[in-house]
């Protein structure tokens, strides 16, 4: 009996080992298709979420809060997050995926929906390519410059300094808005954006993109 026993837990030890290195290595620096299958797993994840986002009108990016609902992370071998972000007056307005692969350094996917657009981010240590509404929209350097995707142009400039609280963001030479650092805000319900300016709606959307990046990044 305890020699099957311990052929028995060999055996199971053996195969968990090979689904751990399996794990890693399919999760290791990941190629163009294995991207494309874990965006799928992760669009449909979140799914059930999309029927309950409030859409946007113009003008009310002031509304969205740092608070979150569904909110959960799994720490394995790759880590795992998803959440919603609310606005001040608790309603579903950003659903969000993350994914972190196994890398020496920074590497993941981010996938986040609004009621009107769905916003795609690959994390690299160099940059993240960011994608609205499966276009490619250029990427933001490890700096806070942001570089269109076509002609390479200098757009915007994202503040990251991780003690600040306020976090300035410039767009054609305007400073727009403020993105509240979620680590160093001290209130209960706090709003995402502070001194948001009169945008244009594309405007609006362009920044959103970079703020979503922001916001789960440091919520996490």
């Amino acid at each position: 009996m305890g020699v099957a026993f311990a052929l028995f837990t060999s055996i199971a030890l053996g195969l968990l080992a090979v689904v751990v290195f399996y794990q890693m290595i399919t999760n290791f620096q990941p190629g163009k298709n294995k991207i494309q299958k874990d965006l799928r797993q992760m669009k449909a994840e979140i799914q059930p979420w999309y029927s309950e986002l409030v859409p946007w009108e113009k003008g009310e990016l002031e509304l969205l809060s740092l608070n979150q609902i569904n909110k959960t992370s799994k720490k394995r071998i790759v880590t795992k997050s998803k959440g919603i972000f609310t606005s001040i007056y608790h309603e579903p307005m950003i659903a969000y995926s993350l994914k972190k692969y196994v890398a020496p350094g920074v590497n993941a996917l981010l996938y986040a929906r609004t009621a009107q657009h769905e916003f795609v981010y690959r994390i690299k240590a160099r940059g993240v390519e960011i994608m609205i509404d499966e276009q490619k929209i250029g990427t933001l350097k490890k700096n806070g410059a942001f570089y269109s995707a076509r002609k390479n142009k200098l757009l915007a400039q994202v503040n990251r300094d991780s003690d600040a609280l306020l976090l300035p963001v410039i767009i054609k030479d305007k400073e727009v808005a403020n993105i509240v650092n979620p680590k160093k805000t001290s209130k209960t319900n706090p709003r995402a954006f502070e001194f948001v300016s009169n945008m244009e709606k594309e405007e609006e959307t362009f920044f959103l993109s970079l703020a979503i990046l922001e916001l789960v990044q440091r919520e996490l």
